[in-house]
C-alpha cells in the first residue's frame, strides 16, 4: 500500500495520477484539452515555454510564479525538471489532463516527442493569487498502455499470469526496467520473475537472490519494533517524545508529540533531508546525531494535526527504540524482527559497506532523460526512516510472520490499524498504508528514491501478497504491485 520516501506533492497524489494515465491509455494527444481555470491557463503556458524556451529562460519564467508555500527542495526539483524537459524531451504534447477546481489544481500528462516518455506535472494555484503556484512538481510515469486492458474484476489465474508477463515485458521495453516481481496467493508464490541488471558496468543480471534497497519500507519494521516495546511494557502508545528522548533539543514540541503521532505522521514534524544534511552527511552516523538537525526544521503543523509524511518522525522513533531497548536500532531489528520472521538476507548498510548480492541503484538525471546514472552514494547509514535492503523472499516472509502473530500479538496488530490518519486513497496506520479494494484491506508500504523503487502490498483478509523491488528510481513501477493487489482482492470477493 502506498506511502512515500519523499514529501513531494506529486508523489502524494500518485493514485490520482495513475487514474489519469489509465484513462489516457488509448487517447490521442489531441483529445485532451486544458480547462479554463487559472491552473489550466498556467499549464498551457508551461507547455508553450517547454516547447520554445531554453533551460535558462524557462527557469526565469517559472521562478516568480512559485510562492514560499512550496518547499525549497520541491522548488529546486521542479526547476530542474523543467530544465530537463527543455533539454531532453524534444518538445512535449498534452496526452491527458485531470482538473479539480475545488483544489485549484491541474495534473498534466505530457509526452516527450524525442523518446515518448510520459511525465506527470501537477500545478496548484493560490486562491488569493491565481497566477501563483502553491504546489508544483514533476514525476516520471510508466507507459499509459501498461494498464489499458487490465480488468476491474477477478480473472482466471492463467489470464493473470499472461497479464503479469506482459506488464513486465512492457516495462522492460519502455523503461528498461530492472527488478523482481513476486506474487503469492497466501500459500505459495505463483509468479516470481526478475528482469534487468543488478550492475550495469559488468552486465551482472538480477536474480532471485539479488538484494535491493527498499527505501521507506523500513518504516514497517520500525513500527513493529515500537509495537513490541509497547507490548513489553516499556512505554504506552501515548508516551511523549520528552519522556522517551529527554535530550531532544526542542523541549516544548517534545512535550506534546506522542509515539502514536510519530507513527501516524501527525506529529507536525517534517524532513531531515535538507541542504544542511546533504552538505554534511558524514556527521550523521547514529540516530542521536540527527536530533539537533530535526529540532531546528520548520514545523508542518501542530501535534495531532493533519497527516504530513515525516521522515524525521521515523528517525525519532528509531531513537526511541534504542533508548527503550538498550540496543542499536539495526541490531534490534535484526534480533526481534528479521530473525523471528526468517529474513536472513535483509539488513542495513552504510555507504562504505560491501554487501554481497546488493544491486547498484540507477536513476535518470531528469524526467525526460534516457541515460542512466549510478546512485553509488547512499544518502546515509540505513536507519529507522529507510535505507535498508531486502529480497522479495524475505519480504514475503515478513508479511507471513506479521499476519501469523510471530512479531506482535493479534490484539497489538489490531491496535496498529486502529485510528488511521486519512492519507491518499485510504489511511495511514501505525507504519502501514491501508486502503480498501473490493471490500478488502490492502496493507503495506512503498519506498522510492534515486536508485530505489519498491512496494509490499498485502491483501489482508486472504493473505495474498505482492512484492516489487527495483534498483531504478524514482518511478511509478511500484503502482504495478498495487494493481495486482486489486486483482487478488477481487478474487472471491462479494459483488
Amino acid at each position: 500500500m502506498i506511502s512515500f520516501a519523499s514529501t513531494s506533492p506529486v508523489r502524494r497524489l500518485a493514485w490520482a495520477l495513475a487514474a489519469l494515465l489509465s484513462t489516457a491509455a488509448n487517447a490521442a494527444p489531441a483529445a485532451a484539452s486544458l480547462p479554463d481555470t487559472p491552473a489550466g491557463k498556467l499549464g498551457g503556458e508551461l507547455i508553450q515555454h517547454i516547447n520554445t524556451d531554453d533551460a535558462t529562460h524557462i527557469r526565469a519564467w517559472v521562478a516568480p510564479l512559485l510562492t514560499p508555500a512550496i518547499d525549497a527542495g520541491d522548488r529546486d526539483d521542479f526547476l530542474d525538471g523543467l530544465a530537463s524537459a527543455v533539454r531532453d524531451s524534444g518538445g512535449v504534447s498534452l496526452a491527458n489532463v485531470q482538473s479539480d477546481p475545488r483544489s485549484n489544481s491541474v495534473i498534466l500528462a505530457l509526452k516527450g516527442r524525442r523518446a515518448g516518455q510520459v511525465v506527470l506535472v501537477m500545478l496548484v494555484t493560490d486562491p488569493a493569487q491565481p497566477g501563483k503556484l502553491v504546489q508544483a512538481g514533476l514525476l516520471p510515469a510508466d507507459d499509459p498502455a501498461l494498464y489499458a486492458d487490465w480488468p476491474k474484476g477477478p480473472i482466471p489465474r492463467d489470464a493473470m499470469l499472461r497479464l503479469l508477463h506482459g506488464a513486465l515485458d512492457t516495462l522492460v521495453r519502455t523503461t528498461d526496467f530492472s527488478g523482481c516481481l513476486t506474487v503469492s496467493d497466501g500459500h505459495q508464490a505463483f509468479f516470481d520473475e526478475c528482469r534487468g541488471l543488478a550492475e550495469r558496468n559488468f552486465g551482472v543480471p538480477v536474480d532471485h537472490q539479488t538484494r535491493f534497497h527498499i527505501g521507506s519500507m523500513d518504516k514497517m519494521f520500525t513500527a513493529v519494533a515500537i509495537a513490541q516495546l509497547v507490548e513489553a511494557g516499556k512505554f504506552p502508545w501515548d508516551a511523549t517524545l520528552a519522556q522517551l528522548v529527554p535530550e531532544y533539543p526542542d523541549h516544548e514540541a517534545a512535550a506534546k508529540i506522542t509515539v502514536w503521532q510519530l507513527l501516524h505522521h501527525t506529529s507536525g514534524l517534517g524532513e531531515f533531508l535538507v541542504p544542511e544534511f546533504f552538505e554534511h552527511r558524514e556527521r550523521f552516523v547514529h540516530l542521536a546525531d540527527y536530533l539537533d538537525l530535526i529540532a531546528r526544521q520548520p514545523k508542518l503543523g501542530q501535534p495531532g494535526g493533519p497527516w504530513n509524511y515525516s521522515n524525521a518522525g521515523y528517525v525519532l522513533l528509531g531513537r526511541i527504540i534504542e533508548k527503550a531497548s538498550g540496543e542499536d536500532y539495526a541490531d534490534y531489528i535484526q534480533h526481534h524482527v528479521f530473525a523471528p520472521a526468517g529474513m536472513d538476507a535483509s539488513g542495513f548498510d552504510s555507504p562504505e559497506d560491501v554487501v554481497p548480492g546488493l544491486a547498484v541503484g540507477y536513476y535518470h538525471p531528469g524526467p525526460f532523460a534516457t541515460d542512466w546514472k549510478a546512485a553509488w552514494m547512499k544518502i546515509a547509514q540505513g536507519n529507522s526512516a529507510g535505507g535498508g535492503y531486502s529480497t522479495n523472499t524475505d519480504l514475503l516472509r515478513f508479511a507471513r510472520a506479521l499476519r501469523e502473530g510471530k512479531l506482535v500479538k493479534p490484539a497489538t496488530l489490531a491496535k496498529m490499524f486502529d485510528g488511521e490518519a486519512p492519507a491518499g486513497p485510504g489511511g495511514y496506520a501505525a507504519g502501514f498504508g491501508d486502503r480498501l479494494s473490493h471490500g478488502r484491506h490492502i496493507r503495506g508500504h512503498a519506498g522510492g528514491i534515486e536508485g530505489t523503487d519498491a512496494n509490499l502490498a498485502m491483501v489482508w483478509e486472504t493473505g495474498a501478497v505482492v512484492v516489487l523491488t527495483s534498483n531504478e528510481g524514482p518511478s511509478q513501477h511500484w503502482l504495478l504491485s498495487e494493481r495486482i493487489a486489486d486483482l487478488l482482492a477481487a478474487e472471491g470477493a462479494s459483488p
